[in-house]
Protein backbone atom coordinates (compact mmCIF):
# COMPACT_ATOMS: atom_id res chain seq x y z
CA UNK A 1 0.00 0.00 0.00
CA UNK A 2 2.74 2.69 0.73
CA UNK A 3 4.74 1.70 -2.60
CA UNK A 4 1.43 2.48 -4.40
CA UNK A 5 0.71 6.16 -2.81
CA UNK A 6 4.29 6.93 -3.53
CA UNK A 7 3.45 5.67 -6.82
CA UNK A 8 0.78 7.61 -7.34
CA UNK A 9 2.47 10.89 -5.63
CA UNK A 10 5.27 10.28 -8.08
CA UNK A 11 3.03 10.28 -11.18
CA UNK A 12 1.33 13.30 -9.67
CA UNK A 13 4.92 15.16 -8.90
CA UNK A 14 5.61 13.84 -13.06
CA UNK A 15 2.64 15.98 -14.33
CA UNK A 16 3.74 19.11 -12.16
CA UNK A 17 7.53 18.61 -13.10
CA UNK A 18 5.97 18.75 -17.03
CA UNK A 19 3.81 21.83 -16.36
CA UNK A 20 7.00 23.49 -15.11
CA UNK A 21 9.08 22.72 -17.57
CA UNK A 22 6.46 24.06 -19.85
CA UNK A 23 6.49 27.59 -18.15
CA UNK A 24 10.13 27.39 -17.09
CA UNK A 25 9.44 29.79 -14.04
CA UNK A 26 9.88 27.52 -11.12
CA UNK A 27 7.96 29.21 -8.22
CA UNK A 28 5.33 30.54 -10.58
CA UNK A 29 5.23 27.38 -12.15
CA UNK A 30 5.08 25.41 -9.28
CA UNK A 31 1.46 27.09 -7.79
CA UNK A 32 0.18 26.92 -11.47
CA UNK A 33 0.91 23.28 -11.31
CA UNK A 34 -0.55 22.79 -8.24
CA UNK A 35 -3.53 24.50 -9.06
CA UNK A 36 -3.90 22.56 -12.07
CA UNK A 37 -4.08 19.45 -10.43
CA UNK A 38 -6.40 20.58 -7.73
CA UNK A 39 -9.10 21.66 -10.38
CA UNK A 40 -7.78 17.97 -11.96
CA UNK A 41 -8.41 16.49 -8.84
CA UNK A 42 -10.91 18.20 -7.22
CA UNK A 43 -9.14 18.64 -3.85
CA UNK A 44 -6.57 20.71 -2.24
CA UNK A 45 -2.66 20.67 -3.80
CA UNK A 46 -0.02 22.63 -2.45
CA UNK A 47 3.37 22.51 -3.71
CA UNK A 48 5.76 25.09 -1.82
CA UNK A 49 8.58 25.37 -4.25
CA UNK A 50 10.85 23.24 -6.86
CA UNK A 51 14.41 23.62 -7.61
CA UNK A 52 15.34 21.61 -11.28
CA UNK A 53 18.87 20.69 -11.95
CA UNK A 54 19.47 19.76 -15.64
CA UNK A 55 16.22 19.17 -16.52
CA UNK A 56 15.83 15.79 -14.64
CA UNK A 57 16.96 16.32 -10.90
CA UNK A 58 13.82 18.00 -9.21
CA UNK A 59 13.68 18.84 -5.14
CA UNK A 60 9.79 19.73 -4.37
CA UNK A 61 8.90 20.82 -1.11
CA UNK A 62 6.49 21.41 1.65
CA UNK A 63 4.19 18.76 -0.95
CA UNK A 64 0.55 18.52 0.41
CA UNK A 65 -2.44 16.77 -0.71
CA UNK A 66 -5.66 16.80 0.81
CA UNK A 67 -8.27 13.62 0.04
CA UNK A 68 -12.13 14.29 -0.80
CA UNK A 69 -12.88 14.46 2.85
CA UNK A 70 -10.29 17.14 3.50
CA UNK A 71 -7.88 15.09 5.56
CA UNK A 72 -3.74 15.07 4.65
CA UNK A 73 -3.51 11.88 1.89
CA UNK A 74 -0.21 12.93 1.79
CA UNK A 75 2.53 15.52 3.11
CA UNK A 76 6.65 15.78 2.13
CA UNK A 77 8.51 18.36 3.75
CA UNK A 78 10.95 17.71 0.51
CA UNK A 79 10.99 14.80 -1.45
CA UNK A 80 13.89 14.33 -4.38
CA UNK A 81 13.61 12.96 -7.89
CA UNK A 82 16.25 11.97 -10.02
CA UNK A 83 13.80 10.96 -13.34
CA UNK A 84 15.74 9.04 -16.01
CA UNK A 85 13.05 8.26 -18.31
CA UNK A 86 9.51 9.20 -19.25
CA UNK A 87 7.40 8.07 -22.13
CA UNK A 88 3.69 9.13 -21.22
CA UNK A 89 2.43 7.11 -24.74
CA UNK A 90 3.46 3.65 -23.72
CA UNK A 91 2.80 4.73 -19.97
CA UNK A 92 6.04 4.08 -18.53
CA UNK A 93 8.22 5.68 -16.01
CA UNK A 94 11.69 4.90 -14.82
CA UNK A 95 13.35 7.16 -11.78
CA UNK A 96 16.60 6.65 -10.84
CA UNK A 97 16.46 8.21 -7.30
CA UNK A 98 13.65 9.12 -4.70
CA UNK A 99 14.40 10.26 -1.98
CA UNK A 100 11.27 11.72 0.69
CA UNK A 101 11.91 13.68 3.65
CA UNK A 102 9.60 13.70 6.68
CA UNK A 103 6.44 12.31 4.86
CA UNK A 104 3.14 11.31 5.89
CA UNK A 105 0.72 9.66 4.04
CA UNK A 106 -2.60 8.43 5.21
CA UNK A 107 -4.59 5.81 3.93
CA UNK A 108 -8.47 5.37 4.69
CA UNK A 109 -11.34 3.52 3.62
CA UNK A 110 -13.76 5.46 5.17
CA UNK A 111 -17.04 4.30 6.73
CA UNK A 112 -19.38 5.64 4.08
CA UNK A 113 -17.05 4.31 0.92
CA UNK A 114 -15.71 1.40 -0.59
CA UNK A 115 -12.28 2.46 -2.07
CA UNK A 116 -9.32 3.84 -0.63
CA UNK A 117 -9.49 7.65 -0.18
CA UNK A 118 -6.58 7.55 -2.97
CA UNK A 119 -8.90 6.29 -5.87
CA UNK A 120 -10.02 9.55 -6.94
CA UNK A 121 -6.43 10.38 -7.96
CA UNK A 122 -6.70 6.88 -9.50
CA UNK A 123 -9.97 7.39 -11.42
CA UNK A 124 -8.99 11.05 -12.73
CA UNK A 125 -5.44 9.46 -14.42
CA UNK A 126 -7.40 7.39 -15.91
CA UNK A 127 -9.13 7.76 -19.95
CA UNK A 128 -12.43 8.95 -20.39
CA UNK A 129 -12.44 7.88 -23.84
CA UNK A 130 -15.11 5.74 -24.76
CA UNK A 131 -14.63 5.06 -28.24
CA UNK A 132 -11.42 3.01 -27.39
CA UNK A 133 -11.56 -0.88 -27.70
CA UNK A 134 -9.20 -1.63 -25.33
CA UNK A 135 -8.84 -0.38 -22.09
CA UNK A 136 -5.53 2.23 -21.33
CA UNK A 137 -2.39 0.37 -20.29
CA UNK A 138 -1.89 0.42 -17.13
CA UNK A 139 1.35 2.71 -15.98
CA UNK A 140 4.50 0.87 -15.56
CA UNK A 141 6.65 2.66 -12.47
CA UNK A 142 10.05 1.47 -11.72
CA UNK A 143 12.86 3.19 -9.71
CA UNK A 144 16.13 1.84 -8.98
CA UNK A 145 16.47 3.43 -5.64
CA UNK A 146 13.86 4.89 -2.86
CA UNK A 147 15.20 6.51 0.27
CA UNK A 148 12.29 7.32 3.06
CA UNK A 149 13.66 9.32 5.91
CA UNK A 150 11.96 9.88 9.52
CA UNK A 151 8.22 9.14 7.83
CA UNK A 152 5.20 8.09 8.94
CA UNK A 153 2.14 5.69 7.45
CA UNK A 154 -1.05 5.15 8.58
CA UNK A 155 -3.91 2.79 7.27
CA UNK A 156 -7.29 2.92 8.65
CA UNK A 157 -10.39 0.78 7.68
CA UNK A 158 -13.43 2.32 9.18
CA UNK A 159 -15.54 -0.88 7.86
CA UNK A 160 -13.36 -2.77 10.70
CA UNK A 161 -14.05 -0.89 14.21
CA UNK A 162 -13.07 -4.46 15.73
CA UNK A 163 -10.11 -4.21 18.38
CA UNK A 164 -7.16 -6.35 19.27
CA UNK A 165 -4.61 -6.09 22.14
CA UNK A 166 -1.76 -6.98 19.05
CA UNK A 167 -1.20 -5.18 15.44
CA UNK A 168 -4.96 -4.20 13.99
CA UNK A 169 -3.70 -4.69 10.09
CA UNK A 170 -7.22 -2.39 10.22
CA UNK A 171 -5.50 -0.15 11.79
CA UNK A 172 -2.03 0.94 11.58
CA UNK A 173 0.07 3.58 12.24
CA UNK A 174 3.57 3.10 11.49
CA UNK A 175 5.77 5.98 12.72
CA UNK A 176 9.46 6.67 12.36
CA UNK A 177 10.27 5.15 9.56
CA UNK A 178 13.68 4.80 7.96
CA UNK A 179 14.57 2.57 4.63
CA UNK A 180 15.80 2.23 1.56
CA UNK A 181 14.33 0.38 -1.06
CA UNK A 182 16.73 -0.67 -4.59
CA UNK A 183 15.52 -1.79 -8.34
CA UNK A 184 11.50 -1.15 -7.25
CA UNK A 185 8.99 -2.28 -10.71
CA UNK A 186 5.65 -1.86 -9.66
CA UNK A 187 3.88 -3.97 -12.79
CA UNK A 188 -0.12 -4.30 -12.16
CA UNK A 189 -0.88 -5.49 -8.74
CA UNK A 190 2.62 -6.90 -8.54
CA UNK A 191 5.57 -4.95 -6.64
CA UNK A 192 9.27 -6.19 -7.10
CA UNK A 193 11.55 -4.65 -4.74
CA UNK A 194 15.13 -5.40 -2.78
CA UNK A 195 15.24 -4.07 1.13
CA UNK A 196 18.14 -2.94 1.72
CA UNK A 197 17.24 -1.80 5.30
CA UNK A 198 13.50 -1.00 7.21
CA UNK A 199 13.21 0.50 10.72
CA UNK A 200 9.71 1.51 11.90
CA UNK A 201 7.75 1.49 15.59
CA UNK A 202 4.21 0.17 15.16
CA UNK A 203 1.74 1.54 17.74
CA UNK A 204 0.95 -1.63 18.89
CA UNK A 205 3.94 -1.29 20.55
CA UNK A 206 6.19 -3.63 17.83
CA UNK A 207 9.53 -2.67 16.91
CA UNK A 208 11.32 -3.26 13.62
CA UNK A 209 14.94 -2.07 14.47
CA UNK A 210 15.78 -3.53 10.82
CA UNK A 211 14.45 -5.86 7.81
CA UNK A 212 15.80 -6.75 5.00
CA UNK A 213 15.19 -9.04 2.37
CA UNK A 214 13.79 -9.54 -1.72
CA UNK A 215 10.24 -8.74 -2.14
CA UNK A 216 7.41 -10.04 -4.37
CA UNK A 217 3.94 -8.69 -3.23
CA UNK A 218 0.55 -9.05 -4.93
CA UNK A 219 -2.75 -9.21 -3.80
CA UNK A 220 -2.50 -12.64 -3.15
CA UNK A 221 0.44 -13.73 -1.85
CA UNK A 222 4.11 -12.04 -0.49
CA UNK A 223 7.22 -13.52 -0.91
CA UNK A 224 10.44 -12.39 1.08
CA UNK A 225 13.38 -14.18 0.09
CA UNK A 226 16.62 -14.19 2.02
CA UNK A 227 14.57 -12.20 4.89
CA UNK A 228 16.79 -11.06 7.94
CA UNK A 229 14.49 -9.38 10.99
CA UNK A 230 15.83 -7.89 13.99
CA UNK A 231 13.57 -6.14 16.96
CA UNK A 232 14.52 -5.57 20.43
CA UNK A 233 14.47 -9.22 21.31
CA UNK A 234 14.34 -11.54 18.38
CA UNK A 235 16.70 -12.17 15.64
CA UNK A 236 15.44 -14.29 12.91
CA UNK A 237 16.39 -15.20 9.39
CA UNK A 238 14.66 -17.42 6.75
CA UNK A 239 12.35 -17.53 3.51
CA UNK A 240 9.26 -16.48 4.15
CA UNK A 241 6.26 -16.65 2.01
CA UNK A 242 2.53 -15.68 2.85
CA UNK A 243 -0.79 -16.98 0.96
CA UNK A 244 -3.99 -15.14 0.70
CA UNK A 245 -6.83 -14.26 -0.91
CA UNK A 246 -6.79 -10.75 -0.42
CA UNK A 247 -4.57 -8.18 1.51
CA UNK A 248 -7.97 -8.00 3.64
CA UNK A 249 -7.15 -11.43 5.19
CA UNK A 250 -4.53 -10.36 7.10
CA UNK A 251 -7.27 -8.42 9.40
CA UNK A 252 -7.45 -12.22 10.09
CA UNK A 253 -4.30 -13.27 9.80
CA UNK A 254 -4.13 -16.81 12.82
CA UNK A 255 -7.23 -17.95 10.23
CA UNK A 256 -6.70 -17.46 6.64
CA UNK A 257 -3.23 -16.19 5.97
CA UNK A 258 -1.11 -19.36 5.09
CA UNK A 259 2.76 -19.14 5.72
CA UNK A 260 5.73 -21.21 4.95
CA UNK A 261 9.32 -20.31 6.57
CA UNK A 262 12.91 -22.45 7.10
CA UNK A 263 14.62 -20.96 9.69
CA UNK A 264 18.18 -21.07 10.48
CA UNK A 265 19.19 -20.82 14.01
CA UNK A 266 16.71 -17.66 14.52
CA UNK A 267 16.13 -16.14 17.91
CA UNK A 268 12.09 -15.54 18.67
CA UNK A 269 10.77 -13.70 21.51
CA UNK A 270 7.33 -15.39 21.88
CA UNK A 271 6.14 -11.94 22.96
CA UNK A 272 6.91 -10.38 19.38
CA UNK A 273 4.73 -13.03 17.55
CA UNK A 274 2.21 -11.94 20.05
CA UNK A 275 1.70 -9.23 18.46
CA UNK A 276 0.32 -11.03 15.94
CA UNK A 277 -1.32 -13.66 17.82
CA UNK A 278 -2.76 -11.95 21.18
CA UNK A 279 -3.91 -14.77 22.79
CA UNK A 280 0.09 -15.25 23.24
CA UNK A 281 0.72 -12.15 25.25
CA UNK A 282 2.35 -12.41 27.99
CA UNK A 283 4.86 -15.18 26.99
CA UNK A 284 8.31 -13.72 27.83
CA UNK A 285 10.39 -16.93 26.24
CA UNK A 286 13.15 -16.35 23.54
CA UNK A 287 13.55 -20.09 21.62
CA UNK A 288 16.03 -20.45 18.77
CA UNK A 289 14.54 -22.04 16.18
CA UNK A 290 15.97 -24.07 13.20
CA UNK A 291 13.86 -26.12 10.54
CA UNK A 292 10.36 -25.64 8.39
CA UNK A 293 7.14 -24.29 9.37
CA UNK A 294 3.87 -24.41 7.09
CA UNK A 295 0.37 -23.78 7.33
CA UNK A 296 -1.64 -20.96 8.98
CA UNK A 297 -1.57 -20.25 12.61
CA UNK A 298 -4.73 -22.46 13.67
CA UNK A 299 -3.07 -25.73 11.82
CA UNK A 300 0.59 -25.38 11.93
CA UNK A 301 2.98 -27.68 10.79
CA UNK A 302 6.62 -28.00 11.61
CA UNK A 303 9.57 -30.47 9.85
CA UNK A 304 13.16 -31.25 10.99
CA UNK A 305 12.54 -29.07 14.13
CA UNK A 306 15.07 -27.78 15.92
CA UNK A 307 13.70 -26.15 19.14
CA UNK A 308 16.28 -24.63 22.17
CA UNK A 309 14.28 -22.53 25.16
CA UNK A 310 17.61 -19.81 25.78
CA UNK A 311 18.43 -19.52 28.91
CA UNK A 312 18.03 -23.53 29.61
CA UNK A 313 19.04 -26.85 28.81
CA UNK A 314 15.44 -27.97 27.33
CA UNK A 315 15.92 -28.70 23.57
CA UNK A 316 13.47 -30.38 21.18
CA UNK A 317 14.60 -32.24 17.45
CA UNK A 318 11.64 -33.68 15.68
CA UNK A 319 7.85 -32.99 13.75
CA UNK A 320 5.61 -30.68 15.24
CA UNK A 321 1.86 -30.25 14.42
CA UNK A 322 -0.41 -28.17 16.02
CA UNK A 323 -3.83 -27.75 15.69
CA UNK A 324 -5.96 -24.98 17.72
CA UNK A 325 -3.57 -21.84 18.37
CA UNK A 326 -3.98 -19.95 19.64
CA UNK A 327 -6.26 -20.77 22.47
CA UNK A 328 -3.67 -23.35 24.11
CA UNK A 329 -6.39 -24.97 26.49
CA UNK A 330 -8.18 -26.35 22.98
CA UNK A 331 -4.58 -26.78 20.77
CA UNK A 332 -4.20 -30.49 19.81
CA UNK A 333 -0.51 -31.72 19.81
CA UNK A 334 1.53 -33.67 17.96
CA UNK A 335 5.02 -34.26 18.47
CA UNK A 336 7.10 -36.92 16.69
CA UNK A 337 10.15 -36.36 19.17
CA UNK A 338 13.55 -37.32 18.18
CA UNK A 339 15.15 -36.12 21.17
CA UNK A 340 13.90 -33.84 23.70
CA UNK A 341 16.03 -32.83 26.65
CA UNK A 342 14.49 -30.71 29.99
CA UNK A 343 14.95 -30.56 33.77
CA UNK A 344 13.16 -29.54 36.84
CA UNK A 345 13.76 -26.02 36.98
CA UNK A 346 13.26 -25.58 33.05
CA UNK A 347 9.77 -27.59 33.64
CA UNK A 348 9.14 -24.88 36.41
CA UNK A 349 9.40 -21.67 33.94
CA UNK A 350 6.96 -22.56 31.16
CA UNK A 351 3.67 -20.74 31.19
CA UNK A 352 0.25 -22.03 31.15
CA UNK A 353 -2.96 -20.00 30.05
CA UNK A 354 -4.29 -17.58 30.66
CA UNK A 355 -0.23 -16.16 29.96
CA UNK A 356 -0.82 -12.54 31.36
CA UNK A 357 -1.14 -14.09 34.78
CA UNK A 358 2.05 -15.45 34.46
CA UNK A 359 1.52 -18.54 35.90
CA UNK A 360 3.69 -21.85 35.43
CA UNK A 361 3.70 -25.48 34.90
CA UNK A 362 3.23 -27.11 38.52
CA UNK A 363 5.80 -29.52 38.72
CA UNK A 364 6.03 -32.32 41.77
CA UNK A 365 8.69 -32.03 43.43
CA UNK A 366 9.59 -35.43 43.07
CA UNK A 367 10.60 -34.79 39.43
CA UNK A 368 13.54 -32.85 40.60
CA UNK A 369 15.13 -35.93 41.14
CA UNK A 370 15.14 -37.07 37.75
CA UNK A 371 17.86 -34.73 37.17
CA UNK A 372 18.79 -34.47 33.01
CA UNK A 373 15.39 -35.95 31.13
CA UNK A 374 15.54 -37.79 28.01
CA UNK A 375 12.55 -38.46 25.64
CA UNK A 376 11.97 -40.54 22.10
CA UNK A 377 8.99 -40.82 20.60
CA UNK A 378 5.65 -39.54 20.07
CA UNK A 379 3.84 -37.19 22.31
CA UNK A 380 -0.33 -36.38 21.09
CA UNK A 381 -2.74 -34.77 22.75
CA UNK A 382 -3.77 -31.64 24.82
CA UNK A 383 -0.79 -29.88 27.10
CA UNK A 384 -3.01 -31.24 29.48
CA UNK A 385 -4.48 -34.14 28.49
CA UNK A 386 -1.64 -36.55 26.00
CA UNK A 387 -0.61 -39.69 25.36
CA UNK A 388 3.11 -40.33 25.58
CA UNK A 389 4.48 -43.46 23.84
CA UNK A 390 8.38 -43.72 23.91
CA UNK A 391 12.11 -44.32 25.65
CA UNK A 392 12.47 -42.05 28.87
CA UNK A 393 15.95 -41.68 30.51
CA UNK A 394 16.82 -40.02 33.64
CA UNK A 395 19.22 -40.07 36.63
CA UNK A 396 17.22 -42.46 38.50
CA UNK A 397 16.85 -44.97 35.21
CA UNK A 398 15.20 -45.85 32.64
CA UNK A 399 11.56 -46.06 31.28
CA UNK A 400 9.79 -47.27 28.29
CA UNK A 401 6.29 -45.56 28.49
CA UNK A 402 2.93 -46.37 26.80
CA UNK A 403 0.76 -44.21 28.61
CA UNK A 404 -2.45 -41.40 28.86
CA UNK A 405 -1.39 -38.79 31.17
CA UNK A 406 -4.03 -36.48 32.42
CA UNK A 407 -3.78 -32.94 35.08
CA UNK A 408 -6.49 -32.48 37.25
CA UNK A 409 -6.64 -28.72 37.77
CA UNK A 410 -8.96 -28.80 40.85
CA UNK A 411 -6.78 -30.90 43.08
CA UNK A 412 -3.87 -30.43 41.34
CA UNK A 413 -3.01 -34.21 40.67
CA UNK A 414 -1.15 -36.09 37.27
CA UNK A 415 -3.48 -39.30 36.63
CA UNK A 416 -2.09 -42.16 34.72
CA UNK A 417 -3.01 -44.84 32.79
CA UNK A 418 -1.35 -47.71 30.41
CA UNK A 419 1.85 -49.57 29.90
CA UNK A 420 4.78 -49.40 32.10
CA UNK A 421 8.64 -50.96 31.32
CA UNK A 422 11.32 -49.87 33.62
CA UNK A 423 15.18 -51.04 33.88
CA UNK A 424 17.04 -50.32 37.03
CA UNK A 425 15.04 -47.11 37.78
CA UNK A 426 15.26 -46.01 41.20
CA UNK A 427 11.48 -45.52 42.44
CA UNK A 428 12.57 -45.46 46.22
CA UNK A 429 14.31 -42.46 45.46
CA UNK A 430 12.07 -41.04 43.36
CA UNK A 431 9.09 -41.91 46.29
CA UNK A 432 11.39 -40.81 48.97
CA UNK A 433 10.76 -44.43 50.30
CA UNK A 434 14.10 -46.03 51.94
CA UNK A 435 12.77 -49.36 51.97
CA UNK A 436 12.07 -49.57 47.99
CA UNK A 437 15.38 -49.71 45.80
CA UNK A 438 15.99 -49.98 41.98
CA UNK A 439 13.24 -52.35 40.12
CA UNK A 440 13.13 -54.04 36.22
CA UNK A 441 9.60 -54.25 35.85
CA UNK A 442 6.87 -54.74 32.69
CA UNK A 443 3.53 -53.66 34.40
CA UNK A 444 0.21 -52.33 33.37
CA UNK A 445 -0.82 -49.38 35.34
CA UNK A 446 -3.55 -47.20 36.60
CA UNK A 447 -2.86 -44.24 39.30
CA UNK A 448 -2.63 -41.29 40.20
CA UNK A 449 0.10 -38.99 42.25
CA UNK A 450 3.82 -38.49 42.31
CA UNK A 451 4.68 -38.69 45.86
CA UNK A 452 4.55 -41.09 48.69
CA UNK A 453 1.38 -39.26 50.25
CA UNK A 454 -0.55 -38.94 47.49
CA UNK A 455 -0.33 -41.78 45.10
CA UNK A 456 -2.87 -44.41 44.19
CA UNK A 457 -2.29 -47.17 41.19
CA UNK A 458 -3.62 -50.48 40.22
CA UNK A 459 -0.45 -52.67 39.27
CA UNK A 460 -0.96 -56.05 36.88
CA UNK A 461 2.55 -57.55 35.57
CA UNK A 462 5.56 -59.01 36.09
CA UNK A 463 9.15 -57.40 37.76
CA UNK A 464 11.88 -58.69 36.69
CA UNK A 465 14.09 -57.76 39.49
CA UNK A 466 12.91 -55.28 42.85
CA UNK A 467 15.18 -53.87 45.43
CA UNK A 468 13.39 -54.35 49.01
CA UNK A 469 14.76 -53.65 52.72
CA UNK A 470 18.55 -54.29 51.03
CA UNK A 471 17.77 -57.36 49.24
CA UNK A 472 17.25 -58.36 45.52
CA UNK A 473 13.59 -59.93 44.59
CA UNK A 474 13.31 -61.45 41.20
CA UNK A 475 10.57 -62.74 38.39
CA UNK A 476 7.78 -61.54 40.88
CA UNK A 477 4.34 -61.77 38.98
CA UNK A 478 2.10 -58.91 40.44
CA UNK A 479 -1.94 -58.26 40.36
CA UNK A 480 -2.94 -55.77 43.29
CA UNK A 481 -3.09 -52.12 44.46
CA UNK A 482 -0.49 -49.26 45.61
CA UNK A 483 -2.04 -46.93 47.64
CA UNK A 484 -0.61 -44.13 50.45
CA UNK A 485 -1.86 -44.23 54.23
CA UNK A 486 -3.82 -41.55 53.41
CA UNK A 487 -6.12 -43.65 50.90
Amino acid sequence: ILFRIIATLILILIVAFLLIQIRNVQIFAAKKAATYLSQKLNTRVDIGSVDIEFFKKIVFEDVYIEDLHHDTLLYSKKLKLDIGNINIKQHKIYLYNVTLFNTKASLVKYKSEENLNLQFIIDAFQTTDTTKKSPSPAWDISFREVTILNSDFTYRNEHDTSKTAGINFSDIHASKINSRFADIRINHDTIHATIDYLSTNEKSGFVIQNLACYANISPNGMQLEALKIKTPESAIATDLTFKYNHYSDYNDFINQVSLKAEFNHSHVEMNDIAYFAPTLKGIYKNIVVSGKIIGKINDLRGKNMNLLLSGTSTQFIGDVKLTGLPNIDETFIYLNVEHLKTNYNDLKQIPIPPFEKHKTLDVPISVEKLGNMKFKGTFTGLYNDFYAYGDFSSALGELSTDLAVQHDVKNNKESYKGKLQSTDFDFGSFFSAKFIGKATANVTIDGSGFTLENVTAGLNGTINSLQFNNYTYKNIAIEGNIRSEEH
